[in-house]
């Protein structure tokens, strides 16, 4: 599985990645290849159970088409909190940011949601003060509908709202 973007690759790591993994799952941190290799296996476990409609754990890498090998950031979807819902995630690494990114991503991935995974909702959160994740779920046509008790953000998109942003 591949999803592109205007500038990127999203994908799933491979065996052949797990360099970058032990370099970007906790960057800057760097944990050791052992370390990376659990990561990929619970990675890899966690992706045999999703299904149409029935996301359990997608965790992409995030790699620039020019750059194909180097990960810059991770983005998914998550569905371990409701089985009717799932949550939206992305994170680029600092160096990268202010470049579209993290947009590309969310738009990449909310296509995929509601498209190929055939879900109605999508949702979505941010810490309050993150006004960069903000302006990008807001940018994809996200709806800002809470704020939870610890002051972040909550996002959604339905269907329809999605299908209004592709026209």
């Amino acid at each position: 599985m591949e999803l592109l973007t205007n500038d990127l690759i999203l994908r799933p790591v491979t065996e052949s990645d797990i360099e970058e993994i032990a370099r970007m799952w906790k960057h800057p941190e760097i944990i050791s290849l052992e370390d990376a290799r659990k990561v990929l296996e619970t990675m890899e476990q966690r992706h045999r159970q999703n299904r149409v409609k029935a996301i359990f754990h997608l965790c992409l890498g995030v790699f620039r088409k020019d750059e194909p090998n180097t990960l810059i950031g991770w983005c998914g979807l998550d569905g371990r909190c409701s089985p009717d819902e799932i949550v939206l995630f992305y994170i680029i690494a600092e160096e990268f940011r202010c470049r579209g990114y993290a947009t590309q991503c969310a738009a990449e991935l909310l296509r995929f949601a509601f498209e190929d995974m055939q879900y109605n909702m999508v949702s979505g959160g941010c810490a309050k003060d993150n006004r960069a994740s903000f302006k990008v779920m807001e940018k994809v046509g996200m709806c800002h509908h809470e704020i939870y008790e610890d002051g972040g953000l909550g996002f959604y998109m339905d269907k329809e709202m999605f299908l209004k942003t592709k026209h």
